[in-house]
């Protein structure tokens, strides 16, 4: 197995045969590397970064592989949108933006509230809801701050709940695994607080998700690939948020879904990666809840009741995002998070008692801390 990453202590080099230190955003740079050591096959691992360099890779050397014009519509926000515009999908009105005044110039088009985002963005990082036109400079300025040049979406806000879809495509037909429900933070970062799976609502709004997932999924002319997209629910119904050609991160693909859907994700990315016909299992969905913890800002002066979180035998996962003595922030990103606990449970209500108990235990202490301006004061 070769592996590449810039990094070269990353996690996952010590497992590889050979590890090639190459940036893999370098689309170039990683193909060079597969053709030296004349690979069979080519895959990335639930993360946006490497879905480009892969796809290059596959369509270059002749590989079973996302195909190179669908990569670039997955990883580009107005490419995608633009797709699902043609396609007649729901999605909210957008523009693209190089500057704060085309900013500003979108959102008197669109009216308030708009959401700012890099186009090129994963992981909730640098969005922003924006109210007021006052706002809308400094929230182009975060967004274009992570671009790496490219352009900033102005789009219109969605409001309604949020729901994810999981699935797979090979040979040009998606299959869905399952629907997730998300519960969000208020404007204006909107992030991620928990994730129940699989989703609570009725079998016609299911219908209507999936209908608009595989018509997203043909749009985008996404193949050989897993696939993670975002949707809210609106008072029109399922509007699109967002789609990638890849599992979801925060190991929701690899160890979330697994327990859920009874699917091996590994072994699906591995057909995939292949050509092989993958099978996936025709069972019952189960029960998981992804979960962070609400913490109070201040410094983390210890946590009560994290022992018997990851001694559980329904705990998926559970991961400590900052440590004793550490500052907790205001949540604005998902840098700011404290910890993660996925739990699972033969349903989803299971799940959730599971969680509600660990509730009664668990505590994270944090103690105020001074500004820097009152500190000096």
């Amino acid at each position: 197995m070769i592996g590449c990453d810039r990094d070269t202590s990353a996690a996952g080099a010590p497992l590889c045969d050979v590890f090639e230190p190459v940036d893999i955003f370098d689309r170039q740079a990683c193909l060079e590397a597969a053709k030296r050591h004349a690979i069979d096959a080519v895959t990335v691992f639930a993360t946006e970064a490497g879905v480009p360099a892969t796809a290059l890779i596959a369509e270059t050397l002749g590989l079973p592989g996302l195909p190179v014009a669908s990569a670039a519509a997955v990883t580009n926000k107005l490419v995608m949108r633009t797709r699902f515009a043609e396609a007649g999908l729901p999605s909210p009105e957008f523009h693209g933006c190089d500057t704060p005044d085309q900013a500003i110039a979108a959102f008197d088009r669109i009216g308030r509230p708009c959401v700012v985002k890099p186009s090129n963005g994963a992981g909730s990082r640098g969005v922003s809801y924006v109210g007021k036109r006052e706002q809308v400079a400094a929230a182009f300025l975060a967004a274009k701050a992570l671009t790496r040049g490219a352009p900033v979406v102005v789009e219109r806000f969605m409001p309604g709940r949020e729901v994810a879809v999981e699935g797979f495509v090979q040979n040009g037909v998606f299959r869905l695994m399952c629907i997730s429900d998300k519960i969000r933070t208020g404007p204006p970062f909107l992030l991620d607080t928990r994730i129940h799976f699989p989703s609570w609502r009725d079998a016609a709004e299911q219908a209507a998700i999936t209908d608009v997932a595989t018509r997203a999924v043909t749009a985008l002319g996404i193949d050989n690939a897993p696939v993670h997209m975002e949707l809210m629910m609106t008072d029109g119904g399922p509007h699109l948020v967002e789609v990638a050609a890849r599992g979801a991160g925060f190991h929701v693909f690899a160890e979330i879904v697994p327990w859920v859907t009874g699917v091996d994700t590994l072994g699906l990315q591995l057909a995939l990666a292949l050509g092989e016909t993958f099978g996936a299992p025709d069972t019952p969905l189960r029960g998981a809840v992804l979960d962070f913890p609400k913490v109070e800002p201040g410094r983390l002066e210890a946590v009560h009741g994290w022992e018997r979180v990851t001694r559980h035998a329904d705990t998926l996962f559970a991961m400590r995002l900052k440590g004793i003595g550490d500052t907790v922030e205001p949540l604005r990103s998902g840098a700011d998070r404290v910890a993660a606990i996925a739990v699972r449970g033969e349903t989803a209500s299971a799940a959730q008692a599971t969680l509600d108990g660990f509730y009664e235990t668990l505590d994270f202490v944090t103690r105020p801390v001074r500004s820097v301006a009152q500190a000096h004061a």
